[in-house]
């Protein structure tokens, strides 16, 4: 990954960037909501992995740490309006603005989650284990999701190029 310029704002970052095009790379909106409903994971942290990953950097444990545990309010906050959106996601068509407002207000709520971590990203940490492998093992993936992910990030790699 190259050097790009200074954000404009600290919610507008490379990492923020990547995850709206990476997200709405094919199956893999599929594969994160898949990990978030049957594994628990945090889609914020999985789109930083990935980040890491596409970028060919590692992450330590000890970053992961610090992520998690300082993203957990905001991560509960977010949990609520998704729980909300999805119930009013049954009321459709006749809540779908107050449905929409939900939704535009959970990714508000997740932009400032990758900013978060973009900030912690430009921290000195040691950089000793593969991003997806140290995800997988935080949320119990099988190698043969892991391995999933990971072709996920390569078919958007060589795509982007």
């Amino acid at each position: 990954m190259t050097k790009s310029a200074p954000p404009s704002s600290p919610l507008e970052n490379p990492l923020w960037q990547f995850c709206l095009d990476f997200y709405r790379h094919p199956q893999v909106e599929e594969f994160l909501l898949e990990c978030q409903d049957e594994r628990g994971a945090d889609v914020c942290l999985l789109l930083w992995a990935s980040y890491a990953e596409a970028g060919g950097r590692r992450l330590s444990e000890e970053s992961w740490r610090v992520a998690d545990s300082g993203l957990a309010p905001r991560r509960r906050m977010i949990s609520s309006v998704r729980h909300l959106r999805r119930w009013l996601g049954n009321m459709r068509p006749r809540a779908q603005w107050l449905y929409d407002y939900c939704k535009g207000y959970e990714q508000k709520l997740e932009q400032r989650q990758l900013a978060a971590l973009w900030k912690l990203q430009e921290e000195s940490w040691p950089e000793d284990r593969p991003a997806l492998e140290l995800a997988g093992q935080q949320y119990g993936l099988l190698q043969k999701d892991q391995a999933r992910w990971a072709g996920l990030i390569e078919a958007f790699k060589s795509g982007s190029r």
